[in-house]
């Protein structure tokens, strides 16, 4: 998610240069911005550096220096080109604008002086570290054949009967970020799909190799459903992040197994496009006419995204998905979030205070809520996850060729 935001944010900023060319420049910088809206990005930025290691009787010190080396919380240090891999604790010194932090698990590579990384929100550097029986497996898109990872609850006597979910993730992320969302549905007995979508590695390209910022990706989520039904699912509960929030949201509200979706859990999820785009643009004092023509670009399909036809921003709004909206849905959102602003998750929850209970904080990154309060945000999603009604459908699938 971080090299996202430094691609976008490196977008607008050729964008606002271009713009004070004039109205050449202002087109010029909201193809740009566009572009990179749906182009998957595959080399993530490094913009942390280890300084020294301290080994000690009491454990491993560990001190960072770089972009969000200090944000309150327990994170991943992903490092040397994703080959290596540390859990690190809260930040507990900052001297001289380096950062200390303990080394809780080193899971793969070697830390030395000089290494360059990234801190992350995910946690787990696999879904066998999560704990549980897992099984990589292979489901059907439109597309073709997708991994994804099929984890089991802890013991036969606490599953629920029926009761699955999917895990979808987001923009420019990869699975590993969901699986923080595992173990509190499998303390409420349910059988997790963490899948992945169009564009990822393991899965097939996109229409035009882009993305479809949640609209053609929710066709991926439909599959994984009807995936889980196959194998036995009597009623599924979709869990987003970000741009992933947006493809579960379209999957429950019009997909073709809606009718089988028991509620939705969500995490810093992208609910209204236009408007986050119109903030990353304000965040450079770009021209709002910058964000509105990528926008209309985008729409209209004279930039190429993942969705034929151009994608429907108008149906990514978040008084179209409150009208639409038929599950109890949990929302996990912070006020500081830099990159998707919690207003599109506060106006669902305002449209729809009967289906939607939003968990508000004040501090923590995007999708990096969890790593915040990780007991919290655990109790939250396992006591939703619980009280989840059954849903009426009891029907046979839908016919896959629509007829």
């Amino acid at each position: 998610m971080q090299f996202w935001e430094n691609r976008i944010r490196r977008a607008i900023a050729v964008g606002v240069g271009a713009a004070a060319l004039g109205a050449v420049g202002v087109i010029a910088g909201g193809t740009a911005l566009a572009r990179r809206v749906v182009t998957p990005e595959r080399a993530s930025a490094e913009p942390v550096v280890l300084e020294r290691v301290e080994r000690g009787d009491g454990g491993t010190v560990l001190w960072l220096r770089g972009r969000h080396a200090d944000l309150p919380g327990q994170y991943s240090f992903i490092f040397d080109g994703e080959a290596g891999h540390a859990r690190v604790g809260p930040v507990h010194a900052v001297v001289a604008g380096a950062v200390a932090r303990d080394l809780v698990q080193l899971d793969r590579g070697t830390l030395q002086p000089g290494t360059r990384g990234r801190l992350t929100g995910w946690w787990y550097a696999s879904p066998e570290a999560v704990g549980l029986r897992t099984e990589r497996i292979t489901y059907e898109t439109e597309l073709g054949p997708a991994e994804a990872w099929l984890i089991h609850p802890d013991r036969v006597r606490r599953r629920e009967r029926g009761r699955w979910a999917v895990h979808v993730h987001g923009r420019g992320a990869l699975p590993e970020e969901t699986l923080r969302g595992v173990a509190p549905l499998a303390h409420a007995g349910v059988t997790s799909l963490v899948i992945s979508y169009r564009n990822d590695p393991g899965a097939p390209a996109g229409d035009n190799g882009r993305y479809g910022i949640g609209v053609a990706e929710s066709r991926d989520v439909d599959a994984a459903i009807a995936e889980a039904l196959r194998r036995g699912a009597e009623r599924v509960t979709l869990f987003g992040w970000s741009m992933g929030g947006t493809a579960v949201l379209r999957s429950a509200t019009s997909g073709r197994y809606a009718a089988a979706v028991d509620g939705l859990i969500l995490d810093s999820p992208a609910v209204d496009w236009p408007a986050l785009l119109r903030h990353q643009a304000a965040t450079f004092a770009a021209p709002r006419a910058l964000a509105d023509l990528g926008i209309a670009m985008l729409q209209r399909g004279l930039v190429r995204g993942g969705e034929p036809g151009g994608i429907d921003f108008p149906s990514l709004s978040p008084a179209t998905v409150a009208a639409a909206l038929q599950v109890p849905v949990l929302i996990h959102a912070s006020r500081g979030d830099s990159f998707v602003p919690s207003a599109g998750a506060e106006a669902l929850a305002a449209a729809r205070p009967d289906l939607v209970q939003l968990r508000l904080l004040d501090v923590g990154e995007h999708v990096k809520l969890w790593n915040v309060d990780p007991d919290g945000w655990e109790a939250a999603t396992e006591q939703f996850a619980r009280a989840l009604p059954r849903p009426g459908w009891r029907g046979e699938l839908p016919d896959p060729s629509g007829d």
